[in-house]
């Protein structure tokens, strides 16, 4: 059975035929664009002379807004499947590792997908079993039938070629625990080549998001220069015609914003998730100690952000008219406690991968103790007692002396996963601690185990290769877009300070004559340049708020492609910022003072 392609697994799941997705999503969502467009160009004074979307730009919001709705609406049920299988697929090494581990106690296929069927954990692989289930239990079709049923509309291939073999295996009457033992070598090949083309995509990706930047950026550039020797007006105009004069500038915001947006929602789909953080509500003296830092660098940076807001508003003009040398600094000088906890979080982040990278020969050593001293297990925990496991050292001494003043096995395991705050140790024990049980086998059960999370670490560092390279690209990128920008300020500063000098000395003569001898070569601004300091102030704060949606975006992919937390994603936004404020103060110093070659 052939399986479906990503388009016809969208609409399958959406039920509807493609007909009625087009007219129905597409076309509503299109015309949802175009009637809000409207709206927005009614409110905003309509297509007349000194509206906010008067001529061209209307006509470009009419076209653009549709557009990016009836795109969105196409593109949705493609992300959504993309995530779908990357869900399926993050969780196949965990998955085919359990059911290895099961197998060695001969279950049965029923007994498999029952005890699967459990784990709420396994999020939308548990819910593909349950497909499964539906089309055996309430429709009686065959389990190799109903596998290969659920493999066609599948929107993983790794999932969707396990069930093939697996239905092809069960009719060919081989044992369904021989098969999983079987398939241990095999999907960790699958999912090996899988994860590496995965991070071959985002490869392209981060090309791909440059290029748009880099675009984006330079309709930000024409824009702002096109803002001071085009558009004339009062300082006293009111708000309607200031946004009025900043059109173009907002269009070309609003794109680049949209790419930021995107990128974000184009890394997440591609890149599946790997939490580093065990999830459990044990209170451990890092958790304390963290809600503790976190409480007190919230209520400092309130205090720090409202103090920052009374100076900026009690000292507008002088603020405003330096934004592009102090702005960014004034934004993240509130947000700096928060480094703090975002400190803490990375080291122990670091302490956690050091104890993952410790634990398959912790648990490989432990199944082999267990199986050969058949002991209790605090006498098999002390027995590994001289062997060194470096920072799991520690969490192994706790663990043998809970067990060894009798508190509950399960209990005190649950206890060491805590201490050790690791996501990987956390769920890879319990599958060690169930399977030793159920098969009577913990040394084969701690091989299994040690594989698979020998295996996740390899892919875990190649990952992280290719976190550092996204780190510097956007370092890179964000100090070229500051500099860029600065570079557009200091060369429209001085281009209509110029300018405005040119046009105090033509004040006796008709500047529309001129036009006419000099073949429309006259600019606006020669007309009336009264606007042109403003124009250059709104353009410094657009381009910071811009900035500040870049740092967010690039923050996030990052943290996506290290699997940190959100408390690790504000940190390195807070750090980014500050990398970003002293660059535009140090090239805004720097342009100042060199701003005679920009003289015309």
């Amino acid at each position: 059975m052939q399986r479906m392609s990503m388009w016809q697994i969208a609409l399958r799941r959406l039920e509807m035929p493609v007909l009625r997705f087009l007219a129905l999503f597409v076309g509503g969502a299109a015309a949802a664009g175009f009637f809000m467009a409207i709206l927005i160009i009614i409110f905003t004074g309509g297509l007349a002379e000194g509206a906010l979307f008067s001529g061209i730009s209307g006509v470009f919001l009419l076209t653009l807004l549709p557009l990016l709705s009836g795109g969105a609406a196409i593109v949705f049920p493609i992300l959504d499947v993309q995530r779908s299988a990357t869900l399926i697929e993050k969780e196949m090494h965990m998955f085919i590792t359990r059911m290895g581990i099961l197998s060695l106690g001969e279950v049965g296929a029923q007994s498999i997908f029952d005890i699967l069927k459990q784990m709420r954990d396994y999020g939308e692989l548990a819910t593909e079993v349950q497909r499964i289930e539906t089309l055996v239990d309430k429709w009686h079709t065959s389990l190799p039938e109903a596998s290969r049923i659920v493999a066609q509309q599948s929107p993983s291939p790794l999932w969707a070629d396990f069930l093939d073999r697996m239905a092809f295996s069960i009719e060919a009457g081989q044992p369904i625990d021989e098969f999983m033992r079987s398939e241990q070598e095999t999907i960790a090949e699958q999912y090996t080549t899988l994860y590496d083309t995965r991070l071959e995509s985002v490869d392209t990706m981060k090309e791909i998001y440059v290029s748009l930047v880099s675009a984006g950026l330079f309709g930000l550039v024409i824009a702002g220069i096109h803002l001071v020797l085009f558009e004339t007006g009062s300082p006293t105009d009111a708000p309607i015609e200031i946004a009025s004069r900043l059109r173009f500038l907002l269009l070309a915001g609003l794109l680049f914003t949209i790419v930021q947006i995107g990128g974000v929602v184009a890394f997440n789909s591609t890149i599946p998730e790997d939490p580093t953080f065990a999830r459990d509500e044990m209170d451990t003296p890092f958790r304390v100690n963290f809600l503790r830092a976190l409480v007190g660098a919230t209520l400092i940076t309130m205090i720090l952000f409202a103090i920052t807001v009374i100076v900026i508003l009690a000292s507008w003009q002088e603020v405003s008219a330096q934004w592009d040398r102090y702005g960014l600094l004034l934004v993240v000088a509130p947000l700096s406690p928060m480094l703090i906890p975002a400190f803490m979080v990375g080291r122990e982040e670091g302490q956690v991968l050091r104890r993952d990278e410790t634990y398959p020969d912790f648990i490989r050593a432990l199944g082999g103790t267990a199986q050969a001293r058949s002991a209790e297990p605090s006498a098999t925990i002390k027995a590994l007692r001289g062997i060194d496991f470096g920072v799991l050292d520690n969490s192994i001494d706790r663990l043998e002396k809970r067990l060894s003043t009798r508190i509950d096995s399960d209990r005190a395991w649950d206890y060491f996963t805590a201490d050790t705050n690791s996501a990987v140790i956390s769920r890879y024990t319990r599958i060690y601690i169930e399977g030793s049980q159920s098969s009577g086998q913990p040394a084969a059960t701690a091989e299994m185990v040690s594989r698979s999370v020998g295996n996740l670490l390899s892919l875990r560092r190649r990952r992280a290769l290719s976190a550092n390279t996204m780190r510097g690209v956007a370092l890179g990128l964000l100090i070229a877009t500051v500099t860029s920008l600065n570079v557009t300020i200091a060369i429209v500063l001085k281009l209509g300070d110029s300018i405005a000098g040119v046009a105090e000395g033509f004040v006796e003569t008709d500047v529309s004559a001129l036009s006419r001898f000099g073949s429309d070569l006259a600019l606006p601004v020669m007309e009336d340049a009264s606007a042109v300091g403003e124009n250059i102030r709104m353009f410094k704060i657009i381009v910071s708020i811009l900035i500040l949606f870049q740092v967010a975006a690039v923050s996030m992919i990052s943290n996506r492609l290290r699997g940190g937390g959100r408390t690790t994603a504000l940190g390195q936004a807070i750090q980014l910022l500050w990398v970003a404020g002293i660059t535009s103060f140090l090239t805004s110093v720097v342009l100042e003072s060199a701003s005679g070659i920009f003289g015309v």
